[in-house]
Parts: structure tokens; sequence; C-alpha cells
């Protein structure tokens, strides 16, 4: 015996076919590869791209911010400076302004004024009122 069985009679024997081929369309295949590829390169660059740009655009900004923050540094030094005692003073008296011998005090919470102010002596400066009426009457302004 050969391990076939014995073919009936009227039947008929089956057989495994082979499988059909298909074809499968290659070139469409690798061009739709290659097309994703591509596009995924390209996707890739401009990202890159722009993310290079928004880093040049970052460091300029930095730079902006620290001489903005240099220019604001030297602008409260120089409030500072400007409003120190010594320098008030000096302003104070280039306007002719004089300083008071007896100041009063205000007591902001209730109003109370503590002290009786004197005004300081000193020359007149001569944007004051009275200064202008002394210098300036209409005889002696003809006269000039």
């Amino acid at each position: 015996m050969t391990g076939d069985p014995a073919p009936m009679p009227g039947r008929l024997r089956l057989w495994v076919a082979p499988p059909i081929p298909v074809r499968a369309p290659r070139a469409a295949f690798a061009t739709a590869i290659i097309a994703v590829v591509l596009i995924g390169v390209v996707g890739i660059l401009l990202v890159n791209t722009k993310t290079v740009e928004q880093s040049f655009r970052l460091d300029a900004l930095r730079q902006e911010k620290a001489t903005l923050d240099q220019r604001e540094h030297d602008l409260k030094r120089q409030i500072v400076d400007a409003s120190g005692p010594g320098k008030l003073h000096a302003a104070a008296k280039r306007l002719g302004l004089v300083q008071a011998e007896k100041p009063a005090v205000v007591w902001l919470p209730n109003g109370e004024i503590v002290g009786m102010p004197v005004p300081g002596k000193g020359p007149t400066a001569p944007t004051t009122d009275d200064g202008l009426r002394k210098d300036l009457t209409p005889s002696a302004a003809a006269g000039r």
C-alpha cells in the first residue's frame, strides 16, 4: 500500500489547487510610499525651519529685554540721584526758594496743624508776584 486511498467508483478525485496569482500594482504602491516619505521629510524641514526662525526671534527679544532692563536700571538710578536731599536743595536754590526757619507739621489722621509756620528769610525770587511788581512797573518797562 502506498498510502493513497483507493478511488471509489463513480467519484472524482479532489486535488488542492494552487492559489490564484495576485498581481499587486507594484508601481503605484512604490509611488505612494515615496510620496509619504517625501511629505514627511518636507514636513520635518518646515517644522525645523520654523523652530530656528522662532529661536532667532526669541534671541532678539532677549537682547532687547536686556537693553531695556539696563535702561530701566539707569533711569531708576537717575531718579534716585535727582531726588536726593542735596539735589533737591540745590534745585530749590536755583529756583530762588529759601528754607523755612520753622515749618509747621500737619498730622494727617485728624488734620491738626502743629506749630506755626514762619517763612524763610532771603532774597525774593524774581518770579514771585511781589518781585515782578517792584522790577517791572509800567514806567520802568517803558524806559527799557
